[in-house]
């Protein structure tokens, strides 16, 4: 395996506390603070070759292009979009797992930029193990009609929960902190953290069992499907976790996993009046103050973009 240079900050990172969101101006790391979300709001139609679409990462090299997937039953393909929807190009995953793909994320990584492939779904907790490939930036969409070739995992992590299979469809990295982190989707009646460090899984040759952190104070009760937990992911300057149900949008102030003893209550916005068929993938733009989010597609309603702002 070859060595790879990490970024020292995890190592040396303030534990501060977290907090709900509060009023205020940007953050000396770049994220603004809120006092609440806006409304959420449709913003276009997906293609309707996205009709399950279940993850959705930003693109950093552009302002107006994101990548959507498909969850299981379908090939492993990146679905480039632009800010309404509209299809730019396509890019076939070649070399992973797509057992039940349910969401993908943006991150810094040692060749720059990458965005991390989480094949964590699992309805039945009979999985022994889910994956996660860490896979190469497609090129930039020239041509909606013609696919790009194929990308390959830089590297695939091999994930093991401890006390047996979960089922999780929320997935961000925090590479500051060197952290991965899974969020559960709440079937057992609760909603959970669990973390691997990413130099972990970057040298290690076979399974890596995760931690659990902790219970993340969402409300969860297994008989209303509407509070499953689809989706998570990292705001750019590393201070926000936004965690999506299909009808709610939770804010939490995040330090790292080290901090969660002091986890408080996050800020919760309702996602109802962007009106999605199902809501699944959740992504900040770069500035952090917008997310966008997709949702599969329910007859005869097509697969669905939505944004909802959050910060000045």
């Amino acid at each position: 395996m070859t060595s790879r240079a990490w970024p020292g900050p995890w190592a040396a990172c303030a534990l501060i506390g977290l907090t709900a969101c509060s009023s205020g101006v940007a953050e000396s790391n770049g994220d603004p603070v809120v006092t609440e979300c806006q409304a959420a709001i449709a913003a276009g139609a997906l293609p309707a070759e996205v009709s399950e679409a279940s993850g959705i990462a930003r693109d950093p090299r552009s302002a107006d292009l994101f990548w959507v997937h498909n969850d299981s039953g379908h090939d492993p393909i990146l679905y480039g979009v632009d800010s309404t929807g509209a299809l730019a190009g396509t890019t076939p995953i070649a070399g992973a797992t797509s057992r039940d793909p349910e969401d993908i994320t943006v991150a810094r990584c040692p060749e720059g930029w990458c965005l991390y492939f989480g094949d964590t779904g699992d309805n039945g907790a009979v999985r022994r193990a889910v994956e996660v490939h860490r896979l190469p930036l497609p090129p930039i969409p020239t041509d909606a009609a013609v696919p790009s070739e194929p990308v390959s995992p830089l590297m695939s992590y091999t994930l093991i929960y401890p006390g047996g299979p979960r089922d999780a469809e929320g997935l961000f990295v925090d590479w500051e902190r060197g952290e991965l982190g899974i969020v559960t989707k709440g079937r057992e009646g609760r909603v959970d953290l669990f973390v691997a460090d990413l130099e972990t899984l970057e040298s290690v040759d076979g399974p890596v069992v995760l931690d659990r952190v902790g219970r993340l104070p969402v409300p969860v009760d297994p008989s209303i499907t509407s509070q499953f937990v689809t989706a998570a992911d990292l705001s750019p300057g590393g201070s926000r976790l936004a965690v999506r149900s299909y009808s709610t949008l939770y804010m939490f102030d995040w330090a790292g996993s080290a901090s969660f003893d002091t986890l408080a209550a996050p800020q919760s916005t309702s996602l109802l009046t962007a009106l999605e068929p199902q809501g699944e993938g959740l992504t900040f733009t770069a500035d952090g103050s917008r997310l966008y989010m997709a949702s599969e597609g329910v007859d005869p309603r097509p697969p669905q973009l939505s944004r909802i702002d959050c910060g000045p």
